[in-house]
């Protein structure tokens, strides 16, 4: 084990520790049922990944507008991508005694003392995303990134006719997703042998991230045929580094994961070719509706596919109405 991930099992261990004191201090109290303003609404302590990610900032606002039509109230945390933040954060909702926590983990090893201090503590999980590696959840919200990373590079090289030069920008590869996007694309792109991979660049998941590392890319190596985004604010931006590098997206093969709204209307100018949409809006749903079965008692599936669905200009019209997204100035 590397020094790195040594200090990280204590920083979780201790942590988990403190989260086991507090939950005793509290035993002798009934955990409160109603929310902090004594409405006695559902509250769901969510802790994100990281906010600045357009999906996640799109989901958080999509829970929060559903919970305001359903007595349901929403506290949420961000990691920052930062696997010990995220420990800290989970402890914070517990301390709040939040009826269900939503965790979409940064990192699917080192959120496992979170889950075990949920448990001392007897606030069910919704986990999303990536399998925790241990601990207990009620539910698992999962998508299948190696199979979405795979679907995306197979559109891009068919749109490609088989021929060509692509970049992969990636995400942060300590997020289990990214990593698996990135392979699956790998695993699509050894069909096509006469597509070029020129580069595999990590990016920290944001659209300025993608787009300084993207115009680097360019300016090294010169205008490519494609681009598969991580993520789609990965994707975008790439698209603005083509725009100032004098290029038009229009003419190139951009895809994207995500659905969020900033794609769609990407797709919608013509400059972006697709996304494959798990739409934050349908998450919150899942999250919201997943919570109020559990604090009514009821029994929830343990675990859910969360598929990605393509979205293109041919079903744009149709995926955007799903998606709750509102397009202007679509190209004809």
């Amino acid at each position: 084990m590397t020094n790195h991930s040594s200090r990280l099992s204590r920083r979780a261990g201790a942590l988990a520790a403190a989260a086991l004191l507090a939950t005793a201090a509290l035993s002798g109290c009934n955990r409160s049922t109603t929310a902090a303003d004594g409405s006695g609404a559902l509250v769901i302590g969510h802790s994100y990944q990281n906010l600045s990610n357009q999906f996640f900032s799109d989901e958080l606002a999509a829970e929060k507008a559903l919970g305001a039509s359903s007595n349901v109230q929403i506290i949420d945390t961000q990691a920052d991508d930062n696997p010990a933040t995220q420990l800290d954060n989970v402890n914070t909702l517990i301390a709040r005694q939040v009826d269900v926590l939503a965790i979409d983990a940064v990192d699917p090893v080192a959120i496992g003392p979170a889950l075990d201090a949920a448990k001392a503590a007897n606030i069910p999980v919704i986990a999303l995303i990536a399998k925790p590696e241990r601990g207990e959840y009620r539910s698992l919200v999962y998508l299948d990134s190696v199979k979405d990373g795979f679907n995306a590079c197979t559109t891009l090289a068919k749109e490609l006719n088989g021929k060509g030069t692509m970049i992969n920008l990636t995400g942060p590869l300590q997020i289990l997703a990214a990593k698996q996007r990135a392979e699956g694309c790998g695993e699509a792109l050894k069909g096509y042998p006469e597509i070029k991979l020129v580069a595999e660049i990590n990016t920290d998941y944001t659209l300025r991230d993608a787009e300084q590392k993207m115009t680097d890319a360019i300016q090294a190596r010169g205008p490519v045929d494609a681009v598969f985004g991580g993520n789609d604010d990965v994707a975008l931006g790439a698209i603005r580094a083509m725009v100032s590098a004098g290029q038009d997206p229009s003419k190139k093969v951009v895809i994207g994961v995500d659905g969020t709204l900033a794609a769609l209307q990407a797709i919608c100018r013509g400059q972006m070719t697709q996304t494959m949409a798990t739409f934050p809006k349908a998450e919150a749903e899942i999250v919201v509706n997943t919570a109020k079965a559990i604090k009514a008692g009821q029994d929830v599936p343990k675990e859910v596919l969360f598929p990605a669905k393509p979205v293109n200009s041919a079903n744009l019209v149709e995926m955007s109405a799903q998606a709750g997204a509102k397009l202007e100035n679509c190209v004809k």
